[in-house]
């Protein structure tokens, strides 16, 4: 037998997002006869903790999350991060997010080490990938150190190759983000702990409450959306936490939306409230490969989404779900097109059905093949 690969993937913490979500999924299926796995964090918080494969050798740099580290991080080159955190060697570095991890893997001095990084967001400003280098001069100089980058979508390849085109060292690979579908639809079986009543329309939004998710802007629509009438029976419920949860109650109670719009809170089990949708609603500035989106085309959802990254490539260009410009005027726009015309929710809901399954080996796949090539 081959020599198993070691493999690190170093990440920022294990908060409650997709891109965790993912991570923890991709640990979990990799093949242990063909990889030694080992996973590093910078900060050692979050709900995905506990959902670690219990042979991938887990650490964590600091127990708790303290703030401004990214700013702190710049003043010190990288190779000095990558010796005060990073202690073996490996024969593949993983940079599993932007920013700290990427500027830590990228300073490796391990020659005999493969370095990659993830992108796992569309690039639209220069400043969200410069976040936690020195300047812009740093990031592309540690780029170009790397072996490989690898994005979730092709949208996210493209705007990153377009605003950034003196990164020409690394190859650039699209994989996309791998998802637990047997667990998907095993936890979606559980009920829910909250009564949704099915003589209205539900809608369902899924991700952290931060701002680029756009969560303001639904609120904002709805508000219009009563006062035309549209939305006399219609509940709209937000699973997750974040920085914005105070000022979002705030705006739905000054809009008189609190018997609309429902903010749960975080779960674990974002399934068994997503089965039980009628429409699964993105309405963020920007996503990499929206994994929730994926989840709900899983378990048969249709989607209303502003156009991000790599919504076309999840909806088959608009078939299992509508997708409206990324402006505040859309959302409004497209919402009241499915909400008096309900039956082009029932005809997503129809053609999702008669699309193949989505196979969570068939991801896998890629990311060994990626993996194996290295």
């Amino acid at each position: 037998m081959s020599k198993k690969k070691k493999i690190l993937f170093f990440h920022f913490s294990l908060l409650g997002g997709g891109a965790e979500r993912v991570l923890v999924n991709l640990l979990k299926f990799l093949d242990r006869d063909k990889y030694d796995i080992s996973l590093k964090t910078i900060f050692g918080v979050g709900p995905y903790v506990k959902a670690i494969p219990d042979d991938v050798k887990f650490s964590s740099v600091f127990k708790r999350e303290f703030r401004g580290f990214s700013k702190f991080m710049s003043f010190l080159p990288g190779w000095f991060w990558h010796r005060l955190f990073i202690h073996d060697r490996y024969d593949i570095e993983v940079a599993y997010l932007e920013n700290s991890p990427t500027r830590i893997i990228a300073a490796s001095p391990d020659k005999h080490a493969k370095k990659v990084a993830w992108v796992h967001t569309e690039v639209t400003d220069k400043g969200l990938v410069v976040l936690g280098f020195k300047n812009e001069n740093e990031m592309i100089k540690a780029h170009n150190r790397l072996n490989h980058l690898v994005f979730v979508s092709r949208r996210a390849k493209d705007c990153f190759a377009s605003i950034f085109p003196n990164i020409d060292n690394p190859q650039l690979h699209v994989i996309h983000n791998v998802n637990d579908f047997d667990k998907i639809h095993e936890l979606a079986e559980v009920d829910p702990p909250i009564n949704i009543n099915k003589d209205k329309l539900n809608l369902f939004l899924l991700g952290r409450l931060i701002h680029v998710k756009g969560v303001n802007r639904l609120i904002d629509a709805f508000s219009r959306l009563r006062d035309d009438g549209c939305a006399n029976d219609v509940n709209v419920y937000v699973l997750g936490d974040g920085e914005e949860r105070d000022a979002l109650r705030v705006q739905i109670d000054k809009e008189g939306l609190s018997d609309t719009i429902h903010l749960l809170g975080f779960d674990p089990n974002p399934y068994r409230y997503l089965a039980k949708m009628d429409l699964f609603v993105c309405t963020s500035y920007r996503e990499g490969y929206s994994t929730a989106t994926t989840e709900a085309i899983a378990l048969g959802i249709p989607v209303f989404t502003t156009d991000c990254s790599g919504m076309d490539e999840i909806l088959d260009n608009g078939k299992y779900g509508m997708i409206v410009p990324n402006d505040d005027e859309a959302i409004y726009e497209g919402l009241k097109e499915l909400l008096t015309h309900r039956e082009k929710i029932d005809q997503y809901a129809a053609a999702i059905k008669a699309a193949p399954p989505m196979t969570t080996q068939a991801l896998v796949n890629k990311y060994e093949e990626f993996f194996d090539s290295l």
